[in-house]
């Protein structure tokens, strides 16, 4: 089983991730340390100063690794964009989020942007388009271990 989760930037996806991959001792696959390990860029993005990472050959490294592995946990702001059994989608109410990204210093231009984001439900939005079974947790004000919990309680009713 293959267990993505996702949402926007500051969402909590990391800890929590790393939580669940604890909690139920599975094999945890960070996304962006995947492409950066493999060089699996499609190019750069020179007004957000950032690599763009390479979808489909992230989504194949997935595979493999799926083959080697019955029991994992994806990550990332894509990861509902990768071959999975259920993608967690993590929401945060926008002013939180908007605090979080202040806290981790990024631009006001992006801030704004994934701020948006959220708003619009694009992570949300992208998964059910891909026709994923989606769940949704709400981590504004809650501990990774909570929303690892919440994560492992919600996938046991969904599988």
């Amino acid at each position: 089983m293959i267990i993505a989760v996702s949402g926007t930037p500051g969402t909590g996806k990391t800890e929590a991730a790393r939580a669940l991959a604890g909690l139920l001792g599975w094999k945890l696959v960070a996304l962006n340390d995947l492409a950066s390990r493999k060089g699996l860029y499609s190019g750069y993005d020179r007004e957000r100063k950032c690599k763009i990472v390479d979808i489909s050959s992230i989504a194949r490294e997935v595979e493999k690794l799926s083959g080697e592995n019955n029991s994992m946990i994806v990550e990332s702001h894509y990861a509902h964009d990768m071959p999975c059994d259920v993608a967690v989608i993590l929401r945060t109410r926008p002013d939180e989020l908007r605090k979080r990204l202040v806290k981790k210093r990024w631009l006001h231009r992006k801030i704004e942007e994934n701020v948006e984001a959220e708003i619009m439900e694009i992570c949300k939005s992208e998964a059910l388009e891909q026709g994923r079974k989606v769940i949704e947790i709400d981590t504004t004000g809650k501990r990774p271990g909570q929303t690892a919990e919440e994560i492992a309680r919600k996938t046991r009713q969904l599988i």
